[in-house]
């Protein structure tokens, strides 16, 4: 949309090849002889593709954002013998997307346990089976669809679990109210339904995995009923026999270039924890710098699409290759999408609403921070003393490891809410820090990277 409105346009992708994880590509060396068969979102995800190129933009996959000041961005290609760069932009558009949103149980370490994104990514790009017998436990549209691709795929699905509630009359009106606009998303919620019934898996609501048992690997799952905070309900325990176990507990937004931009944010847990706050252009707090797609809180693709389109018109009237007027008429499909878009998440809030107990499901001798092996025990042992996630991290260097906290940073914000006694949002977010990926020294040490005098030369 921004070039071709005019605007001389980069897209800096980390992945080899574009898409994302729902219109992902094959990468590098495979050859698509029947894309038919490869499903709709391959197919609308070649056409995006195809449309950026053609409309002149530069696309550079294979390269990492390290680095996020303002409208500076400092980036490096992951290539052999690849140094930084940094470019000087008049507007900065991060689409940054979101991850499988974490959550510790016993024996969520185990060979075997996946989160649905990755299982997904083994599938759609590499066509891998993740096992023989496969359980899916989250929550959302996800465990719906999900299941259903997989199973499409001939997975051998046995089981799919749904924390939220199971849909009753007066939900089923609500999405019904919420439908002009929104009929392929009913239609397609309709067909994953279908697919689970005529293959027999087995689609229990009001139900959460709590432990994860093996040797060597997966063998078995304990799952057991929650109440509407999600906590477990006590004697509900039962097993089932699996060697993989998908969870999809929703998504987490990806934060770290915007917040190493200096971007204000607000907190919803349902769309991903930390979202940055954004005017009608998708414009954030800091100038020059906007934000769409997950990364500005998890409202799926069609929506992210709309929000990028949306930003790119912004850009291009602020910076004169459009007129405010031309802006505002090219904006109004736009926009009603997005209205129509948010109508029908907010009639699905109530069975999807994540529950506070999702973050309690570890025990004290649960590993939460995987990277440096830190445990519940020893996290609640930093609890005691603070209430602060950068002194618990210091303590017991949760969040120091190759994830900086990805994968970790809200298991320990719950642990210290808990013993605070205050809400998640109200414990601090650990400092964003450049780089925002692992990078090699040599990009580190490269002239180019703004340092602010922390190295002596």
């Amino acid at each position: 949309m921004a070039a071709g409105h005019g605007l001389q346009t980069v897209l800096v992708d980390e992945r080899p090849t574009l898409g994302g994880q729902i219109y992902r590509q094959p990468g590098p060396g495979f050859v698509v002889n029947n894309a038919g068969k490869l499903g709709h979102d391959f197919a609308r995800g070649l056409d995006l593709v195809r449309s950026a190129g053609e409309a002149g933009a530069e696309l550079s996959t294979g390269t990492t954002v390290v680095s996020l000041r303002g409208t500076s961005v400092v980036m490096f290609g992951q290539g052999p013998g690849a140094t930084a760069t940094t470019v000087q932009a008049r507007r900065v558009l991060v689409a940054p997307g979101a991850y499988d949103r974490p959550v510790a149980f016993p024996g969520w370490t185990l060979p075997g346990v996946v989160t649905a994104g990755g299982a997904q990514a083994l599938v759609k790009a590499s066509r891998v089976v993740p096992g023989d017998r496969v359980a899916f436990a989250g929550s959302g549209p996800l465990a719906l669809a999900f299941p259903a691709q997989l199973r499409h795929y001939g997975v051998n699905i046995v089981l799919a679990l749904e924390a939220g509630p199971a849909p009753t009359p007066r939900s089923v009106l609500g999405l019904l109210s919420a439908a002009p606009g929104n009929f392929s998303l009913l239609r397609d919620g309709a067909a994953y339904r279908a697919q689970l019934l005529r293959s027999g898996v087995p689609l229990r609501y009001g139900r959460v995995v709590v432990r994860a048992d093996g040797e060597d690997r997966v063998e078995e799952m304990a799952h057991a009923a929650v109440d509407g905070d999600w906590r477990v309900v006590p004697g509900t325990e039962e097993r089932t026999a699996v060697d993989t176990i998908c969870i999809g507990y929703g998504f987490v937004t990806s934060t770290e270039l915007l917040r190493l931009a200096g971007c204000r944010f607000g907190y919803d847990e349902d769309l991903g924890g930390a979202v940055v706050e954004v005017d009608e252009w998708q414009r954030t707090s800091v100038p020059g710098v906007l934000a769409a797609g997950d990364g500005t809180g998890v409202r799926g693709g069609p929506v992210a699409i709309d929000q990028g389109r949306l930003a790119a018109l912004g850009a291009a009237a602020d910076l004169g290759a459009l007129s405010p007027g031309q802006a505002a008429t090219l904006a109004r499909p736009l926009r009603r999408r997005l209205a129509a878009k948010e109508r029908f998440r907010l009639a699905l809030r109530p069975l999807y609403a994540v529950g506070p107990g999702v973050y309690e499901l570890a025990t004290a001798g649960t590993v939460v921070c995987r990277c440096e092996e830190v445990t519940l025990a020893r996290l609640e042992e930093a609890a005691a003393a603070t209430a602060d996630a950068n002194v618990a991290k210091s303590y017991t260097r949760a969040g120091m490891g190759l994830c900086q906290g990805r994968n970790c940073h809200r298991q320990v914000a719950a642990v210290l809410a808990r013993h605070s006694g205050l809400p998640i949002p109200e414990v601090a977010a650990m400092t964003a820090r450049p780089p925002a990926r692992p990078v090699p020294i040599r990009v580190l040490a490269d002239d180019t990277v703004p340092d602010d005098g922390l190295f002596v030369r």
